[in-house]
């Protein structure tokens, strides 16, 4: 009977994290079923230790289970971090761009981008995915609840939501304002 409680008690626990973890998220959110082609092969890519081999993963999986529906959002996300890791800025703004068409609204590439542009000194793209960044942010404070969703219950979720991405927002301002800054051409 102390099992059933405790595993009952874990349960509701994973399900409340990860309901948590997915609020967190500004911009579309893509589940990975368990046990699917894609949850393996993202996992073999997780677990993937060599740059090489990594990006052969990744480049399999955009080919493969990476085609399906939402999946080119979970691809060319793995390409922009694959790339921001390698400093290859060029690549992370390429995968990046490909990432804002399927996915406008996607804080996290806008922050890895923000990212990419200071690291490699970039001030014009470093502006512009500063403002994209900014421009995310607001839409999302004014976004109607979804169709059958609680006012109340979407109110709060945005507050969380906004509250959980607070520092990386932060994080983006320092980075633009550091980066004009420092800019040799006004």
């Amino acid at each position: 009977m102390r099992r059933i409680m405790w595993l009952t008690g874990l349960i509701f626990f994973l399900g409340t994290w990860a309901s948590a973890a997915v609020a967190q998220q500004i911009g579309k959110y893509v589940p990975i079923q368990a046990g699917s082609d894609a949850d393996h092969a993202l996992n073999e890519i997780n677990a993937a230790t060599d740059p090489a081999q990594k990006l052969a993963l990744i480049q399999q999986f955009a080919e493969g289970p990476g085609k399906e529906g939402d999946y080119p959002l979970v691809a060319n996300n793995l390409f922009v971090e694959y790339y921001l890791g390698q400093k290859n800025y060029d690549k992370t703004f390429e995968y990046g761009d490909k990432l804002f068409a399927l996915d406008p609204d996607s804080f996290q590439n806008a922050v890895n981008l923000v990212r990419a542009a200071a690291e490699k000194g970039d001030a014009n793209r470093l502006i512009s995915y500063g403002e994209k960044a900014g421009g995310i942010i607001q839409r999302y404070k004014a976004a109607a609840a979804p169709a059958g969703a609680d006012e109340k219950a979407w109110g709060e979720q945005k507050a969380h939501t906004l509250e959980a991405n607070k520092e990386s927002l932060t994080y983006v301002q320092q980075l633009v304002f550091s980066g004009v800054y420092q800019a040799k051409d006004p």
